[in-house]
């Protein structure tokens, strides 16, 4: 017999952080949920009309090679939507760990930009800069008891 328990486990929203690291990973879900419906709907996937990459100075193929990882993108940031939404609704114990994760995200970013820059400045590289020693401040309330 099938069992969903085997997928989602039990609930266990015992969150003992600051309640601001928590409505600030709600803006970051629906920042994701946006970003996701972007990248995999839009007819540039949000290459040319939001990060500014110049598609009509590339072959056809290229464009197409460029909407298509924009749309790969897109799924990424469907499934990093979900995992999130799925942790403010059902498993609040772990919002420190999606912090983690999120910090380590932005060093990579940070590390690609670097070493693979784009020819333009998409506004997620800015964010980038911005999101990283915020998610850190927010880790940090994450962690940190309420005092009762």
């Amino acid at each position: 017999m099938f069992e969903w328990s085997r997928i989602l486990p039990p609930r266990n929203n015992d969150y003992v952080g600051h309640p601001i690291a928590l409505w600030f990973l709600v803006l970051i879900a629906l920042r994701n949920t946006f970003r996701a419906v972007v990248h995999y709907f839009a007819p540039d996937g949000g290459s040319g009309i939001i990060a500014g990459i110049p598609l009509e100075t590339y072959s056809a193929g290229a464009v197409q090679a460029i909407v298509n990882s924009f749309g790969v993108y897109g799924i990424g940031h469907l499934i990093e939507a979900v995992l999130v939404w799925l942790v403010l609704f059902r498993y609040r114990s772990l919002i420190p760990f999606v912090y983690v994760c999120m910090i380590a995200s932005e060093i990579l970013a940070v590390f690609l930009f670097w070493w693979k820059p784009l020819p333009v400045v998409p506004p997620g590289q800015l964010g980038v800069y911005v999101l990283l020693p915020v998610s850190i401040l927010f880790f940090l309330f994450s962690v940190r008891r309420r005092v009762p």
